[in-house]
């Protein structure tokens, strides 16, 4: 099926229209087909995601979600410590090698 100008009007079955999408992805190489998975996770999600302040969006990313649930774990399981300041650095060590903090982290 030959390519529709996104600009025209487009008289297609619901599956005709899938099929010439799945056309095209197959054809885009991987960076811009992650674009379009992007873009794609956004119109699914618009709603949810234009009530959310732009600059938080960060802390709703299964980046920040799985790090978050990573520190509950470690909050529960006793591997944490208070803050420490930066005369605390004997402190700081002793505590990576009992494994209380992560370095690096």
């Amino acid at each position: 099926m030959p390519f529709v100008h996104p600009f025209e009007e487009i008289k297609m079955s619901q599956t005709a229209l899938k099929d010439e999408i799945v056309r095209e992805i197959k054809s885009l190489p991987a960076a811009q087909a992650k674009e379009v998975l992007d873009f794609i996770c956004f119109v699914k999600h618009k709603e949810t995601l234009s009530r959310i302040d732009p600059t938080q969006a960060y802390f709703y990313t299964p980046k920040w979600k799985k790090s978050e649930l990573a520190a509950e774990k470690d909050i529960k399981a006793g591997r944490v410590s208070e803050p420490y300041t930066a005369y605390d650095t004997d402190r700081l060590f002793a505590d990576l090698k009992k494994g209380k903090r992560k370095a690096g982290k």
